[in-house]
């Protein structure tokens, strides 16, 4: 995506940027600024509370795949893991990546079956407890000990070690895992090239530095023109950026939680960071037909932009939607105010109301006839 239109945004102490590659108009900016690190080494992704916010884009759409329901039983953490067997080589890659000692094991959210690196288990959004969400959760914010390790100096841009890369993974695959989509697969190829970006946005925050920006590399730009970028939020923190993201079209957001997303890696230097992205892989049987965020069952309160919610398409397209919340039980219908209204991507804004934690509501999505496309009960809820 070099030299192509992208979208910068100032959120209190974090910025993120993407290509504008998804050929629609700004809709209207939203969502509050987030409270993060402004540089030095990339701190944690924290636990329930505090994560950051932001107003900004992400790249393209996942791929659509096979339709199906949802089902299975959920795992413990979405860790994944298992040892393929395999030595460390370029094909360790999609479903697995090599960890320290050169062994290939299976990427996170993905389990060893004895031949390959399969997906675990995703449950039903639906049939999930409290316990679940939140064990859930706080398996996938363990920090790693270090986020990032500084280079000797000059334009060594330093080295994300394993267990980061597979904390910054697996904590993507919980936003995912509670809205229903299954997890990632990761492309260790662009390891190095994401290094020499991230070191790069420390000097030109964007997708097109050229030659002469300090520490310039052909593998790095190309990089910063595939790769959502962030200054400020760190190594994991960059996902709550792109994933609370209520601007610019949703660009970082709905690319995060697209089906199929593929083609992952996280990069860290100094202040900046970046996520490389790019492909798909087909559809699980258990991914929805259309992405909600807030989605189906109960959600974290601080994973979610309280007063600004989106659909995208999923296994399958979806006409512009409106949508309709009603408060279970009492029957009141809450109001909401269309901001985004396209064919695969809508959004709305509650309209002076902010929707209370433990309270189910019914969300309707309604087409253009007035017709409800697609509906689901949502509960918010607090984790400890």
């Amino acid at each position: 995506m070099r030299n192509a239109l992208f979208f910068t945004t100032i959120l209190a102490l974090g910025s993120l940027a993407a290509c504008g590659d998804d050929a629609l108009d700004d809709g209207p900016s939203g969502g509050n600024g987030g409270g993060d690190q402004s540089g030095g080494a990339a701190q944690g992704a924290g636990n329930e509370g505090g994560s950051s916010s932001s107003t900004q884009p992400s790249g393209g759409n996942g791929g659509n795949g096979g339709n199906g329901g949802n089902g299975g039983s959920g795992g413990s953490g979405g860790s994944g893991g298992g040892n393929t067997g395999q030595p460390c080589s370029p094909t360790c890659t999609g479903t697995s990546l090599c960890d320290d000692s050169l062994a290939c094991l299976c990427a996170p959210g993905w389990t060893f079956d004895g031949t390959s690196c399969v997906v675990e288990p995703i449950s039903d959004p639906m049939t999930r407890t409290k316990d679940e969400v939140c064990g859930r959760l706080a398996a996938a914010t363990q920090a790693p000990a270090t986020q990032w390790n500084p280079g000797a100096g000059g334009c060594d841009p330093g080295t994300v070690p394993f267990d980061a890369q597979v904390a910054a993974l697996r904590y993507l695959n919980f936003y995912r895992w509670m809205v229903g989509v299954g997890p990632v697969q990761v492309d260790t190829t662009v390891a190095a090239a994401e290094q020499q970006c991230a070191l790069m946005l420390n000097y030109y925050f964007g997708h097109d530095p050229g030659p002469d920006v300090m520490c310039y590399t052909p593998e790095g730009a190309a990089a910063c023109g595939s790769s959502l970028i962030a200054g400020g939020f760190g190594l994991i923190g960059q996902v709550d950026g792109y994933a609370l993201e209520t601007g610019q079209n949703f660009i970082h957001h709905r690319n995060v939680l697209a089906v199929g997303r593929a083609g992952i890696w996280f990069g860290a230097s100094g202040g900046s960071s970046d996520m490389h992205y790019g492909g798909a892989y087909p559809a699980l049987p258990t991914d929805p037909a259309f992405v909600a965020h807030p989605g189906p069952g109960l959600q974290v309160m601080s994973k979610v932009p309280l007063n600004w919610w989106f659909v995208e398409a999923g296994t399958a397209d979806t006409p512009p939607l409106d949508a309709r919340v009603t408060v279970i039980a009492t029957g009141e219908v809450k109001p909401m105010t269309r901001q985004h209204h396209f064919g695969n991507f809508s959004s709305f804004q509650t309209a002076g109301w902010t929707p209370q934690a433990d309270t189910p509501y019914l969300v309707e999505l309604i087409d253009d006839n007035m017709a409800v496309f697609g509906s689901f009960q949502t509960t918010f809820i607090t984790c400890p």
